[in-house]
Parts: structure tokens; C-alpha cells; sequence
């Protein structure tokens, strides 16, 4: 690693499976050759089928470990994902508008792959409010899937979830289309305030856990290598497309995206 070196501050949850969370982030921003200050948001009790406990980590300890890493190292981007509760919510929300010139990439995670809920001691409804009112409208680049989209707008159409996310301050929003009943496609959009493209990718075979996390990682290191949102974005569903391509079945439950196996950098 050399002083030029990109760091990107990371909040997520520790899976255990090492298919999504922490682990997913991590994999993803080494292999980008992007250093992770990992800060983790809740310990879970899950494997490659589902997630069956969460313990959401000290908000107080998150505001002093964050404040004593960004003491010492600098970031260079925020990478956010699983946040289990309001309090985690809004300490998370004081650091991203305390650096307010960083990018910043919210995966709102809600829902686990094998539908468990995510919510720690509180209700979705409340997660979606304080991302709603905390989080979203200083997010730079917000990626839910369709269902998270839906859940966070209480709209159906897809259009309308993005033109609302949208209003609530974020500046682009890529909504991924694993979810949708195309058998043989899926197709990501991005939106902004100014125009709208579709990324489309051939469905592959099987159930995946950790290829959001992967997405959003992707995304957060690809933003400080391009000069433009457009292709970050591009560059990030094709790390994430090759990861899934590659994947691997160490449980048994869903194939976990192998990171490694990129080389096109």
C-alpha cells in the first residue's frame, strides 16, 4: 500500500457463512486494491440458508471507533450496509454528514435471501424511516433490489420507487432486478434525477447470498477510479456478474460469490 492509497469506511454486519457482510466487503475493496476500515454494525447468527439472530453492536462504541480511525487514517469513501436499528442508524448518519465531500454507497439491507427479517429488537418500519429520514437523502449512490425498493417507498412500480427515492435526496439509485420473475434476465436500472439506463445480465442458475454486498463494494471502489458515476456503476455490476459466474457451494444453502476469481480489472 503507498500514501496514495484509497480507503473506504465500511458499516456492515459479521456473517458468519463469509458470503455477505464484512467479509463480502472486505474480499471486494482488496481485490479492487482499495483498503477497508471495516466497522461492524451487529454480529449474526446465520449460514448459507438464513439468518436466525441478530445482536446489534454498541451505538456508542461505533461513535468511538469511528472517531479514532478517522484520526489517524483518511477515508475516501463510505460503504454502508446492514444497520439493525435506529440508534446504529443515526450514528452512522452523523458520520457521513460530518464528511460531507465523501461518496458515500448505501446497500439497504432489510431482508435476509432466505426472507428472514433484519430489524434487531425494533421493526422494519422504523429501519425504514430512519434510513427515509437519516440516511438516503445524503447517500450518493443507493442500491436496493426491487423488494428493498418497494419496501423503502411503499410504491410497486419500479419507476416511481426511484423517482421517490430520489426526492428524498439521494443522487443516483441502481434498483437490481434479481428478484423479478424473468427467467432468463435481469435488469438493473440506474436513475437519476437527469436520465435512466438499464444494465442487463443473463440469469444465472441458482440462489446467491452476498451479491449485494459485493455490488455495493464494487460500486465504492470503482467511484474513485472513474471519473463518472455511469461507468462505476457499469464496471461494478460486471465484478459482481464474474463473481457470481465463479460461485461456490461450501454449505447448503446458497452459492456465495467467489471475489477473487476477477481479473479484468
Amino acid at each position: 500500500m503507498t500514501d496514495t492509497q484509497h480507503n473506504v469506511l465500511v458499516f456492515s454486519g459479521l456473517d458468519p457463512s463469509g458470503g455477505a457482510g464484512i467479509q463480502a466487503d472486505i474480499e471486494t475493496l482488496a481485490k479492487l486494491q482499495v483498503h477497508a476500515l471495516p466497522i461492524i454494525t451487529c454480529l449474526t447468527v446465520q449460514d448459507t440458508r438464513n439468518v436466525y439472530r441478530i445482536q446489534s453492536c454498541d451505538a456508542a462504541l461505533l461513535k468511538q471507533q469511528v472517531k479514532t480511525l478517522t484520526a489517524d487514517i483518511q477515508a475516501s469513501a463510505i460503504k454502508i450496509g446492514l444497520l439493525s436499528n435506529e440508534k446504529i442508524i443515526k450514528q452512522v448518519a452523523e458520520t457521513v454528514k460530518a464528511m460531507p465531500t465523501l461518496p458515500v454507497v448505501l446497500d439497504p439491507i432489510l431482508k435476509a435471501g432466505g426472507g428472514a427479517n433484519l430489524a434487531a429488537n425494533t421493526s422494519t418500519e422504523k429501519i425504514i424511516s430512519a434510513l427515509r429520514e437519516d440516511l438516503i437523502p445524503h447517500t450518493t449512490v443507493l442500491t436496493p433490489n426491487t423488494e428493498e425498493a418497494r419496501f423503502l417507498t411503499g410504491k410497486n412500480n419500479i419507476d416511481d420507487c426511484a423517482s421517490e427515492l430520489l426526492k428524498l435526496g439521494c443522487e443516483y439509485v441502481l434498483i437490481t432486478g434479481e428478484h423479478e420473475k424473468d427467467p432468463d434476465n435481469i435488469c438493473n436500472v440506474l436513475y437519476s434525477k437527469e436520465s435512466q439506463h438499464s444494465f442487463n445480465y443473463a440469469r444465472l442458475p441458482g440462489q446467491f447470498h452476498g451479491s449485494g454486498c459485493t455490488l455495493a463494494s464494487a460500486v465504492s471502489a470503482y467511484i474513485l477510479k472513474y471519473n463518472n458515476v455511469f461507468d462505476a456503476l457499469k464496471a461494478a455490476q460486471d465484478f459482481t456478474h464474474t463473481s457470481l459466474l465463479h460461485a461456490e457451494k461450501p454449505g447448503k444453502g446458497q452459492r456465495l460469490p467467489y471475489r477473487l476469481c476477477n481479473d479484468d480489472l
